[in-house]
């Protein structure tokens, strides 16, 4: 009787291990189950504004599309690092100012931008998604990146590029220092607000101000050059003779003089842009770092 009761006993001091183990294990896989990656995978869409020697007084008259995608990774719930894919559509024209000398210089242009930028995002609060205490932020941005430019017109029903056509006399030995590149850096700064709607899925809305260290996004920065360097040996009007000075005077003349201001070097070309951002951290049974800032 003695060794049947000690049998028993030992199996009932078994069933309860495994017991005490299953509930543990579960335990620790709900706990698991609360971390997420510290890689961010996300996509963003809105609009932007062009600010130049088309639009000197920042207004809001030739706002277009911006769209991107990103990939962000935590350093902890402060700092983090992003990359950035972007694309955006800029444009001008002076009939949108109503100073009478951009009304009577007549310039426009179209551009399609892509940039590539990393940045530094620093949140003012602590963020963690799926921590119901940890769910939304305001944060800030800085970084650096590179931009393609190539700025055109529709011309005659076909689209011009303007670069090749040396509108300010890149294409002439004198003026040689005023060729630019279609690749050129871009400082961005702004500032957004991010909160997750579902753990692991981020929802955010930011605004983000470009410095493009170029003055050519718009093809315009220095003077003009004269007509007469534009025209063909006989005297007749090119693509270029047209498209440098497309002015409008009353009394029928032409504004582009040569030694004429055409823009204003002395500035450089911005853009900026408003987005609604949508990103997603993938689930991971690891906690993201052993770091005090993930663990408060």
């Amino acid at each position: 009787m003695r060794r049947s009761f000690k049998l028993k006993s030992g199996m009932r001091y078994y069933i309860s291990f495994l017991f005490a183990a299953a509930v543990l294990f579960g335990a620790k896989n709900s706990f698991a189950q609360k971390f997420y990656e510290r890689n961010e995978y996300g996509i963003m869409g809105g609009a932007s504004q062009y600010f130049g020697d088309l639009n000197p007084e920042y207004g809001f008259k030739s706002i277009n599309v911006a769209a991107g995608a990103f990939y962000r990774y935590y350093f902890n719930p402060y700092v983090s690092l992003r990359m950035g894919l972007n694309y955006t559509h800029l444009s001008g024209k002076d009939s949108d100012s109503e100073n009478p000398f951009q009304q009577a210089r007549n310039l426009s242009f179209k551009n399609d931008i892509i940039e590539l930028m990393a940045m530094g995002e620093f949140n003012f609060f602590y963020f963690m998604t799926g921590d119901e205490g940890r769910r939304f932020t305001p944060y800030m941005v800085l970084g650096v990146g590179a931009l393609y430019s190539n700025p055109y017109v529709i011309h005659g029903g076909r689209r011009v590029g303007l670069k090749g056509l040396g509108t300010e006399g890149q294409n002439f030995e004198e003026y040689a220092d005023r060729k630019y590149n279609r690749i050129n850096a871009v400082i961005p700064f702004g500032a957004g607000i991010k909160y997750w709607i579902a753990p692991g899925i981020n929802l955010g809305v930011e605004f983000v101000h470009r410095f493009a260290l170029t003055d050519y996004l718009d093809d315009v920065s220095t003077n003009y050059v004269g007509e007469q360097r534009f025209l063909t040996p006989n005297g007749r009007p090119t693509t270029s003779s047209l498209l440098q000075d497309p002015s409008i005077l009353v009394d029928g003349g032409k504004l582009g003089i040569e030694g004429r201001q055409r823009g204003d070097r002395a500035t450089i070309d911005q853009y900026f842009v408003g987005q609604i951002t949508l990103s997603f951290q993938l689930k991971t049974y690891r906690c993201p770092s052993d770091h005090p800032l993930w663990n408060q």
